[in-house]
């Protein structure tokens, strides 16, 4: 099984194809749609992104053509006007037998496709609606939509699967999912959730972005139930006091630094201001020795001050690399691990750590095995966390050269990752990659 299929949850899935043209010239014949019980509007409750708009109304063409009688939701159609747009959805959605998901990655980060996604979820569960997804485009699927079985637009026989599905009544379709909670194993390694500070657009350079802990966002809910859990863990970064030194300000740092070097050339030609040659040499000790000593430091003085920006930015994200490890403390309890390596954004992975964990505590024969995973938590898994996020793990070759397997099947587990940075550091110390 590939890489993109496994991130799709189904090996079915071909990534990397664009969608095929909705009106192939292949046999449309298909049995006629389920008529509707009572209290159903609507054979099918569709929802797209709007820039998959003209694929989208294109296939609902040929459906409603080619199944007779079949009624079709759709938003800009048959929402009520002046209702509450939740109102308008969750109804259209409880009055349809079946609900169409038009996935791309433009459906994934518009929040009311997302919000359309989880109600009919929660009518499939409540109800046994069934849900079809269609992949169109790639995209990043969320967790709570991965357990569902896909149609791939790319697929030759994709309008053909689609009727079927359209036209079998909903008792005589297989199994729905049991439940909404994924396979711990299936999603071991993969992207949660990527968390943007509450205060990005506004936030200045030298200052610390604070994030959302009204609620645990709805990617993690399948993992992390606990809202007391991620509040805390979040809360442990919020917690981070910025600076209040005035060389925050780049107004103050520039006409402070120009001072500084313009002091210390005006040191270089003191001599000749003073008229050295007609002093005394005990005199002319003390300038050259005064200008030897000030000159420099006036320079340093100077070049500290124009790049202290870039110096507390990296204190900075050392100590929120720390408090992050800290925060990893509580979430891997729940195999949910957060990485960071800017100031205003955060990842949360899914990694199962019991077997890393086993590999710590065997390793260690006096009984600390327990503690020196806790520390590895703590210095290394915001690093391990983003490299997750961004698949990518640096001299991964390393690890591979000692013929160790791994407990990850794609990329490196924890424990792997742990050793990689001992073996380069020399020891437990430094900063995670």
């Amino acid at each position: 099984m590939s890489l993109k299929e496994v991130l799709c949850g189904r090996s079915g899935l071909i990534f990397g194809v664009e969608p095929m043209d909705p009106l192939p010239g292949e046999d449309s014949a298909a049995p006629a749609i389920p008529p509707l019980r009572p209290g159903e509007k609507f054979h099918l409750f569709v929802s797209y992104s709007s820039v998959d708009a003209v694929w989208t109304h294109g296939l609902i063409s040929r459906l409603e053509a080619d199944l007779s009688g079949m009624k079709v939701c759709l938003h800009e159609r048959d929402f009520t006007p002046g209702r509450n747009v939740l109102e308008n959805m969750a109804e259209c959605i409880q009055q349809s037998q079946k609900v169409l998901l038009m996935l791309s990655q433009d459906f994934v980060q518009s929040r009311w496709c997302l919000l359309e996604a989880d109600l009919s979820l929660f009518g499939s569960c409540l109800e046994r609606k069934p849900v079809i997804p269609v992949l169109l485009r790639p995209c990043q699927i969320p967790l709570h939509l991965s357990h569902l079985t896909y149609l791939n637009a790319a697929d030759s026989c994709f309008y053909s699967k689609a009727l079927q599905l359209l036209c079998t009544p909903n008792h005589l379709l297989a199994r729905f999912p049991p439940a909404l909670r994924p396979a711990s194993s299936l999603y071991n390694g993969k992207t949660l959730l990527t968390l943007n500070c509450v205060n990005r657009d506004s936030l200045p350079s030298w200052k610390v972005g604070t994030f959302s802990t009204l609620g645990v966002p709805d990617p993690l809910k399948e993992v992390l139930g606990d809202p007391e859990v991620y509040k805390h863990a979040v809360g442990i970064l919020n917690g981070m006091q910025s600076p209040r030194s005035c060389l925050r300000y780049i107004g103050c740092r520039i006409p402070l630094g120009i001072f500084l070097i313009i002091i210390s050339l005006a040191l270089i030609f003191l001599p000749l201001i003073l008229g050295l040659q007609e002093k005394a040499p005990a005199q002319q000790f003390l300038v050259i020795a005064g200008n030897m000593f000030f000159c420099p430091l006036f320079m340093v003085l100077a070049v500290n001050t124009l790049c202290w920006s870039r110096r507390f930015s990296k204190k900075k994200m050392r100590e929120l690399v720390l408090r992050v490890g800290e925060a990893n403390l509580l979430l891997a309890q729940h195999s949910v691990l957060m990485g960071c390596d800017t100031a205003n954004k955060l990842y949360f992975v899914h990694v199962l750590l019991e077997k890393c964990r086993q590999v710590f505590l065997e390793a260690a024969s006096t009984g600390e095995g327990e503690g020196l995973f806790q520390e590895a938590l703590l210095q290394f898994s915001c690093g391990y966390a983003c490299c997750l996020a961004h698949a990518h793990f640096p001299h991964c070759e390393d690890v591979d050269a000692e013929g160790a397997g791994g407990h990850l099947e794609l990329g490196l587990c924890f424990c792997q990752f742990v050793f990689l940075q001992l073996k380069r550091r020399g020891g437990v110390g430094g900063d995670p990659v």
